[in-house]
């Protein structure tokens, strides 16, 4: 429950938060709600708004669920375009949304290639060009994409996701160049081994999920993973007055993995 003796930094703001039905997208909602936000959450998956739904309200907190697909203009359009009708306006945008594919090139099909770009890259230019206008008009906007270390460094296991996290890298920084004379900022958080459902189901996938999850954590300079927690944490940061000369960059939140090695 919000404390009634200070603002909330985000108080009676408008967020929009895509991949809000799980993992980091719903501890990215769950903060925002938390400092005061109204959070519309887009997602595919339907009862995974729900869940964010209840536990954001449960906590006091506003939530909106709308089911879509971020990689559908269409769908893009209808829900953007809902909000602006609902409340206005937006004030920040968190484009979360992404899946991960762990095929090597000599597995990765045409399709598979296709599917992971579509939901992870084409979804952000989407978003991204419908919320454009309005943050244009305002000369105020707030953009936060999600990428992550591996399109810092790569992998042999994932070349589909760990190229699409580089293109958000990148289209980040021309975005940030684009909008910085409309009063638009735009930055990207690059997580690193994050305990999400995605990740509960590598360590399933293994033939002793306990172990796996042992020995990864061991691995850690911090000696743990890393939370949804940890990375709203930089995202709200990224949204916040407090970095208002920020723009254009990546802010690793890895618990120092890529100072030492990553496989």
């Amino acid at each position: 429950m919000r404390s009634s003796t200070k603002t909330a930094m985000f108080q009676d703001r408008i967020v929009l938060v895509t991949g809000a039905g799980n993992g980091i997208g719903r501890g990215v909602a769950e903060a925002f709600a938390a400092e005061g936000a109204l959070v519309y959450g887009f997602d595919i998956d339907s009862h995974g708004l729900e869940d964010t739904d209840r536990i954001v309200r449960e906590r006091g907190g506003r939530f909106r669920a709308l089911q879509l697909d971020v990689s559908k203009p269409d769908d893009v359009s209808r829900g953007v375009s809902l909000i602006q009708a609902e409340s206005g306006h937006i004030d920040v945008l968190v484009n979360n949304a992404g899946i991960n594919m762990g095929k090597r090139i000599s597995e990765l099909e045409l399709e598979d290639w296709d599917r992971v770009f579509d939901v992870n890259l084409r979804s952000v230019y989407l978003v991204c060009k419908a919320v454009w206008p309005i943050f244009q008009s305002r000369s105020a906007g707030n953009i936060v994409n999600m990428a992550s270390v591996m399109g810092q460094v790569g992998g042999v296991s994932s070349p589909a996701y760990c190229s699409t996290k580089a293109g958000i890298i990148m289209l980040t920084r021309c975005l940030a160049k684009d909008g910085a004379s409309h009063g638009i900022r735009v930055n990207c958080v690059c997580p690193g081994y994050i305990d999400t459902p995605i990740m509960e189901r590598v360590f399933q996938s293994m033939p002793d999920p306990l172990r796996a999850r042992r020995e990864l954590s061991a691995r850690m300079p911090l000696r743990r993973l890393g939370t949804p927690s940890d990375i709203a944490s930089g995202v709200m940061f990224l949204a916040s007055a407090a970095a208002a000369y920020i723009s254009g960059v990546e802010l690793t939140i890895d618990g120092a993995v890529t100072a030492t090695q990553i496989d």
